[in-house]
């Protein structure tokens, strides 16, 4: 993932957080890393819509820890890396976005559901600092799809059935900590139809051409 995505308020989206019972996200047009985000996620006073620093590790000053890239988290490291084997078993989320950002070659796509928003995948960590918490949030990338060879070959970000209800209750769930049960979901498949439109530039969601239909598989 190219690192950006559209936090747009539209009817897809609202399907989507509606489906998951909680709060409309707020449009806050394109979100890039170490930006302020909203997530979803569940813990003992239940299932909420949370603003999060997109990106998981920050220094002690709260800043985020520029050393290491953490808005992503990397899917086959998932399950070794210290910084993200608990956070995957106990604190994952679920990031609306009504599209995410693509490039390669200086040549970028904005790609949307073609009926439906897209729940991206992720976790989160909370850290408390002086007398503030700071919630941040990393997406989930899996190995890339041969249907984006000219888009993005490196990766996709992890994207979510919102329509499988228990995947869903068992993703937020904090307290199912048996991670390696959602192992079958980092691979590069595509579970949902995908419009990719080339546009203008990396942070300029203006066409550029046509659409090119990607499938699910």
């Amino acid at each position: 993932m190219c690192g950006a995505y559209a936090a747009i308020n539209n009817p897809f989206v609202n399907t989507l957080t509606t489906s998951l019972n909680v709060t409309k996200v707020e449009t806050r047009n394109i979100r890039v890393p170490a930006s302020t985000i909203q997530i979803v996620h569940e813990n003992e006073f239940g299932r909420n819509l949370v603003d999060a620093k997109w990106w998981l590790m920050l220094n002690a000053d709260g800043r985020p820890n520029y050393k290491y890239a953490t808005f992503n988290s990397r899917s086959d490291k998932l399950f070794s890396s210290r910084l993200t084997k608990g956070l995957f078993k106990t604190s994952r989320c679920i990031i609306p976005a009504a599209g995410i950002i693509e490039g390669q070659n200086k040549k970028y796509h904005y790609i949307q559901g073609k009926d439906k928003a897209i729940a991206l995948g992720g976790i989160y960590k909370s850290y408390h600092l002086a007398n503030e918490t700071i919630t941040t949030a990393s997406i989930i990338t899996c190995p890339g799809n041969p249907q984006l060879e000219g888009i993005h070959a490196k990766s996709i970000p992890l994207m979510l059935d919102a329509n499988d209800k228990d995947l869903i209750n068992a993703w937020l769930n904090p307290d199912f900590k048996d991670s390696l049960a959602f192992e079958y979901l980092l691979n590069n498949k595509i579970n949902q139809d995908l419009l990719a439109t080339p546009i203008q530039g990396a942070r300029n969601l203006k066409s550029n051409g046509s659409n090119i239909i990607l499938h699910a598989e």
